[in-house]
């Protein structure tokens, strides 16, 4: 029964390995890949009146089987400065100049900016026309997954107690909920790593909702719902994780 168990091993691994040898530019093969990526995006809906377009790093896991399917999961990291109406944040804590006064009895320095995030499971499929192999060509994908975004409050120093620890929650609007995506791309599967890439246009949609039960700068709760939108244009870079298939063959 041992001998059985480890020639059925030896087999299944002789097949993986087999199978990953195969040249991707000759035919299309199961492809594990991780690429990290850049993102621009176009703020829109409920979310465009808080914040200002804003910047994306990300990373993604991709299967890409022989049948040309493609599964995998993504997180991306939102940043910007461009945080809307900012005069009005702190509006009932500042003085007549419109600054907050500080514990040393000085003009405290205090900077907001956008910070957020949005994990995503996806699936979609690799098309074959418009490419160079089997293996690259354009690509849709679909996902769903998790966003949330908030105001990151800093005061160099923490010296203005007004914004420190649980005050600072009654300003950075914290939100999360459901999101969606749809990637609409070319991908690039070349004889050399530093030639794999992909880029195109990826649409965010999320179901979002403040998570703080008071927000001091609205003097009130911000109990509705909100749709927010977000316009992608992404470029990543691919790191495949297929052996690598000799260049010559040699026959006796």
């Amino acid at each position: 029964m041992k001998q059985v168990y480890l020639l059925s091993v030896f087999l299944l691994a002789f097949a993986f390995v087999s199978n990953a040898q195969k040249s991707h530019q000759d035919s299309s093969i199961f492809i594990p890949t991780l690429g990290i990526n850049y993102t621009y995006h176009l703020v829109g809906g409920d979310m465009a009146n808080t914040f200002g377009n804003n910047s994306a790093v990300g990373a993604d896991f991709t299967l890409k089987f022989k049948s040309q399917w493609i599964i995998g999961t993504s997180f991306e990291y939102y940043f910007s400065d461009k945080v809307n109406n900012q005069q009005l944040y702190f509006k009932d804590i500042t003085n007549e100049k419109g600054y907050i006064i500080d514990g040393n009895g000085q003009f405290a320095e205090v900077f907001l900016f956008e910070r957020g995030f949005n994990i995503q499971l996806f699936g979609g499929y690799q098309f074959n026309f418009w490419s160079p192999n089997p293996n690259s060509g354009p690509f849709v994908q679909v996902g769903m997954g998790f966003m949330q975004y908030w105001v990151r409050i800093e005061n160099p120093g923490f010296t203005a107690p007004q914004i420190k620890d649980e005050y600072k929650k009654l300003y950075d609007r914290l939100s999360n909920g459901f999101s969606t995506t749809q990637f609409f791309g070319y991908r690039l599967m070349g004889s050399r790593n530093l030639t794999n890439f992909y880029f195109g246009i990826e649409l965010t949609q999320a179901w979002t909702q403040n998570r703080r039960s008071y927000n001091a700068d609205l003097s009130a709760a911000d109990l509705g719902s909100h749709f927010d939108m977000l316009t992608g244009f992404k470029v990543g870079w691919i790191i495949p994780f297929y052996a690598k298939a000799p260049k010559q063959y040699y026959y006796f």
